[in-house]
């Protein structure tokens, strides 16, 4: 074991959960199109239980979250768009379980939805989270975070962004609303200022670098014989997506990946539809940033490694949910349910007493890494919710299908107003509905609600979900489609409610309305 000396025979091991914001899981390691520029990464895959048949219950952030924290799917949590979209009081959720048993527990996010106001801090004793400018404009800090809660010292509402007024704060919001369709002026503005600022260094930062030497601080202040539990949130993985080329050696390089337009809100409009090759260019983009969530993903490795907590530390790690880059002419994530958008990467090895590595037989979802987690920290009761634990996926199949759900638009429209002009009404049919998956076995059904329509896949004939074979296969998979349609009808049930000017503006902030 490196460093001092971590946790010992009986007491529980730490914890550490890693999000890869917007991972598919055919670009991961062990995936269909794995990458080679993940070298640990794949060395951790390697040294788990790893699943090749894994889904998010949701396609977009709060809600997929929601189900991490709760083993709760959303129609049973409530935290997507036609509920609360937040993740409400008096649910029961690892962390605070976790705090209650001995565990020091420390949220640190990239993307700012992971935030107090949003419900997602509940249980943790610090938690620290992004600026929403952070994606765009990629700077080495003071390796401090801009927002943080600590239990200990703060009331809930401490270190919230509080929203300003006037024709500054006007502009920059108008800034946020259009400067995901050409990111260039903010990764060149960051570039500039990071030469300025740190002539010797030719790395790009990576988002919010401030997270591990938050952690860092965070786990030499915690005594050695008490268990943490950390979450950690990177958004590499997720769009704005900058090229990794630098500047300064590879200016040719830097302009040609720098110009692709990854403007999702012109797309949903209708306003912008991307050619083959600026899907195509965006896809090696996105793969291409890989490599820097595999550098972040193990400077955090080192973190524990340092501290004498790695050999004797649970980790998860995973994605809420995938992206799309063309495929059925989707761009990045939301509103529906095709493989590139809900398989997600999960790995999970075991401090002590590991599984053989190796692949899983059966389907997981987000909603078994709380079971599985609670149980690896021997609490004196079974987790409740809809996961189970994910040791008992690795030889059988799972009682049951793994389910996800679409919700919609958020709140009326995630169109900013000086777009929603161009928002056709068939283009909000198109997107404003409830669509439900299953999975069990090779079959995928999916129900739109809005149609009152089922289809169905073959997955291992059809990865691509290219022919429908519900016409031919009713009968086989009435049982699955019931569940499906069920759960159709739950999410139908429930009416959204009045969300806070600051849930609202991080939303919009992010492109998302």
């Amino acid at each position: 074991m490196d460093g001092v000396a971590g946790l010992t025979g009986n007491s529980p091991p730490n914890i550490l959960v890693v999000v890869l914001d917007c991972g598919r899981a055919d670009d991961f390691p062990g995936g269909a199109r794995g990458v080679t520029n993940m070298p640990f990464a794949d060395r951790l895959r390697r040294e788990s239980l790893w699943f090749p048949r894994a889904a998010s219950p949701a396609p977009w952030t709060i809600p997929s979250h929601a189900s991490l924290f709760t083993g709760l799917y959303p129609w049973e949590h409530g935290a997507h768009a036609k509920a609360a979209l937040k993740l409400v009081d008096g649910i029961p959720r690892l962390p605070r379980l976790l705090r209650e048993h001995g565990y020091r527990t420390m949220s640190l996010s990239a993307n700012h939805l992971i935030s107090p106001n949003l419900g997602f801090s509940e249980g943790f004793d610090r938690a620290a989270w992004a600026g929403w400018w952070e994606p765009y404009y990629r700077v080495s800090g003071s390796g401090h975070p801009p927002h943080t809660l600590d239990e200990a010292r703060a009331s809930p509402n401490a270190g919230l962004n509080r929203i300003q007024h006037g024709p500054a704060w006007q502009a920059v919001k108008m800034t946020s609303r259009v400067v995901y369709r050409f990111p260039f002026v903010t990764d060149a503005a960051g570039r500039f200022t990071q030469r300025l600022r740190h002539p010797e260094s030719r790395e790009l930062p990576g988002v919010s670098s401030w997270i591990e030497p938050t952690l860092d601080r965070w786990i030499a202040e915690t005594p050695a014989d008490r268990p943490v539990f950390a979450f950690v949130n990177l958004l590499e993985t997720h769009e704005p997506y900058y090229p990794i080329s630098e500047w300064g050696s590879d200016l040719a390089g830097w302009l040609r990946r720098s110009g692709a337009r990854q403007d999702h809100v012109g797309w949903l409009a209708g306003s912008w539809t991307p050619t083959e090759d600026q899907y195509r260019r965006l896809h090696d983009l996105s793969r291409e940033n890989l490599r820097e969530a595999d550098r972040r993903l193990e400077a955090i490795a080192d973190v524990f490694r340092k501290s004498g907590r790695w050999d004797d530390t649970t980790v998860v790690v995973t994605s809420d949910h995938g992206q799309a880059f063309g495929e059925h002419d989707i761009l990045f994530h939301m509103l529906r349910l095709e493989e590139p958008l809900v398989r997600i990467p999960l790995w999970w090895r075991r401090a002590r007493d590991r599984p053989t590595p190796g692949a899983a037989t059966g389907w997981a979802s987000l909603v078994d890494v709380a079971p599985t987690l609670a149980e690896d920290a021997g609490l004196p009761f079974g987790f409740v919710g809809s996961g189970v634990p994910l040791a008992s996926l690795r030889d059988r199949p799972r009682d049951g299908p793994v389910l996800s759900v679409a919700d919609g638009l958020v709140w009326k429209t995630i169109i900013p107003e000086h777009e929603r002009g161009r928002l056709s009404e068939q283009r909000k049919h198109a997107f404003d509905r409830i669509l439900v998956a299953g999975w069990e076995g090779d079959a995928k059904v999916v129900y739109d609600a809005t149609e009152d329509r089922t289809r169905a896949y073959d997955l291992r004939s059809d990865p691509g979900e290219g022919t429908d074979v519900w016409p031919a296969r009713a009968s086989e998979l009435g049982p699955l489609a019931g569940e499906v349609r069920s759960v159709a009808g739950r999410m139908s049930g429930q009416a959204p409610v009045a969300v806070s000017d600051d849930v609202e503006e991080r939303l919009r902030s992010w492109g998302y309305i």
